[in-house]
């Protein structure tokens, strides 16, 4: 009986975690939608209100990376065509999943910036949005 009782709960579980994954990938793929369409507006919408990327200079917090894509977006310059890779999402209770990877930016000059990302994503009435991100 009691390995009835766990298949059963790990066949509820395993469509959970595959919906959790599939909706971040599907935040992701749009995010690099928007980006590429230089669209701010929904760029904007990814992050959540308390958004905080960690880099190398030190904590940016949500106003001031959307100061810079902002800026990117008016001066009109290359960009760079964005791209995500090697996904992995995992759960992080009812309301936290994490993912990790790959990000590429390809410019017009065959060049490539390509880096390891770390963002932990809330689930909001709204979606997933990104609380998180070390680059």
């Amino acid at each position: 009986m009691y390995r009835l009782i766990v298949i059963v709960l790990l066949l509820i579980a395993t469509p959970l975690a595959a919906d959790t994954a599939s909706e971040i990938r599907i935040a992701l793929d749009y995010y690099a939608e928007v980006w590429n369409d230089n669209d701010f507006d929904a760029i904007e919408g990814y992050y959540h209100q308390d958004f905080v990327l960690v880099g190398e200079n030190g904590v940016i917090p949500r106003k001031q990376q959307l100061d810079g894509i902002r800026n990117l977006v008016s001066e009109g310059g290359d960009r760079g065509q964005l791209t995500y890779s090697r996904i992995p999402v995992e759960e992080l209770g009812d309301t936290h999943a994490m993912a990790y990877g790959r990000v590429a930016l390809k410019f017009k000059d065959a060049s490539t910036l390509e880096s390891w990302f770390t963002t932990v994503y809330v689930k909001t009435p709204f979606g997933w949005k990104a609380l998180l991100t070390r680059n």
